[in-house]
C-alpha cells in the first residue's frame, strides 16, 4: 500500500485542499463523517459545502472542518443555482486537490446540477459516492457519448445496490457486477471500488482493467456511515497526491484496517462509523511503520 510522504519542514497547504459537497436536512452526519475522516486521513485542509440549513449541525461535529454555506430548499436539500450564484464554490472546486460529493446529498434538482458540474466541467481529482452515484443511474450519466473517455481522476464507490442501478445487473449476482464495473473502467478509464466481502478495486491498466481484492475488514463494518468514512479517506489520499487507483486502494485497505482495529477492541456487533473513525489513526500508524521496516 502506499502512502503520502510528509516532508518535515511542510505546511497543511502540502497535505491536500479536500472539499466534500453533500448533506442535507436529517442526512447532516454522513457528510460530517466523510469530512472527519479526510482530516483524520492526514489532509491539511478540509470544507465542507452543505445546504445552508445544515450548517451549524455539521459544524458542531469537528472544530477543524470549514463549512461552506449553499442556497437551499425548504426540506433542506441544495438549491439548483445560476452559474453566477455558484460562483464561489466553483472558484474553490478549481484551487482544490480532491472532492467527495454524495454523502446524505439526496437526489434534488441541486444534487444533480452538482453531480453534472462534477462530471463534466472538472478534472480535479474526485470520488462520488452515495447520492452522487445515485444521481448518475437516475440520471444516466455513464450513457452519455458527451463523457469523456478518459476519467483517470474519478473513482466511483458503489454497494452492491448503487451497483445495480448504475449497472442493471442485480445486487446478488457479485461477479457479473464486477465484470460490468471492468466494462466501465474498460470504457471510461475510471475507477470503481465495488463494496462488499470482500471489497474488490477495479482499475484501468495499459492492458486492461485489473482487479485488486482488498484483505482487510470485517462484517462488522456492515453499519451505517461506514462507507462515508471510506469516502473520505479515499478524497484525502487522492488530495495528497495519489493516484485513483492508488488511493482507492491504500483507501479501502486502511478503511479495512481500522475496522479490524476495532474489532478486536470492541467486537464486530459493538462496532458503528464512530469506532471506525476514531481507529484511523492507529491504522495509519500501522502501515506508517510497515512502510518504514520496508524501506530499510
Amino acid at each position: 500500500m502506499k502512502l503520502p510522504p510528509r516532508k518535515t519542514d511542510a505546511h497543511k497547504g502540502d497535505f491536500g485542499r479536500v472539499l466534500v459537497i453533500g448533506g442535507s436536512r436529517g442526512m447532516a452526519g454522513a457528510i460530517s463523517l466523510t469530512a472527519m475522516s479526510a482530516l483524520k486521513t492526514g489532509s491539511g485542509l478540509v470544507s465542507a459545502a452543505i445546504p445552508d440549513r445544515c450548517l451549524e449541525t455539521v459544524a458542531s461535529f469537528h472544530p477543524g472542518v470549514m463549512t461552506i454555506p449553499l442556497a437551499d430548499t425548504p426540506d433542506g436539500q441544495f438549491a439548483r443555482l445560476d452559474d453566477s450564484d455558484a460562483q464561489p464554490i466553483l472558484a474553490m472546486i478549481r484551487s482544490t486537490n480532491a472532492i467527495a460529493c454524495g454523502p446524505g446529498m439526496r437526489t434534488g434538482a441541486g444534487a444533480v446540477q452538482w453531480v453534472e458540474r462534477l462530471l463534466w466541467k472538472t478534472d480535479v481529482p474526485r470520488i462520488l459516492d452515495a447520492d452522487a452515484l445515485n444521481v448518475i443511474a437516475q440520471q444516466r450519466f455513464l450513457d452519455s457519448p458527451a463523457l469523456p473517455r478518459d476519467q483517470q481522476h474519478l473513482v466511483l464507490t458503489p454497494h452492491p445496490g448503487e451497483l445495480a442501478r448504475l449497472t442493471g445487473i442485480p445486487a446478488a449476482q457479485r461477479d457479473e457486477q464486477i465484470r460490468a464495473a471492468e466494462s466501465l473502467v474498460d470504457r471510461l478509464g475510471l475507477t470503481i471500488v465495488v463494496k462488499g466481502g470482500p471489497t474488490v478495486v477495479v482499475y484501468p491498466l495499459a492492458n486492461g482493467p485489473a482487479r485488486h481484492v482488498n484483505p482487510t475488514g470485517n462484517p462488522g463494518m456492515a453499519t451505517a456511515g461506514s462507507g462515508d468514512v471510506l469516502t473520505g479517506i479515499i478524497a484525502s489520499l487522492l488530495g495528497q497526491g495519489l493516484s485513483a487507483s492508488d488511493a482507492a486502494r491504500t483507501g479501502v485497505h486502511l478503511h479495512g484496517l481500522a475496522g479490524d482495529l476495532a474489532a478486536e477492541s470492541i467486537s464486530q456487533s459493538g462496532m458503528t462509523c464512530v469506532e471506525i473513525l476514531t481507529h484511523l489513526p492507529v491504522a495509519l500508524r500501522q502501515l506508517e511503520t510497515r512502510a518504514q521496516a520496508a524501506s530499510q
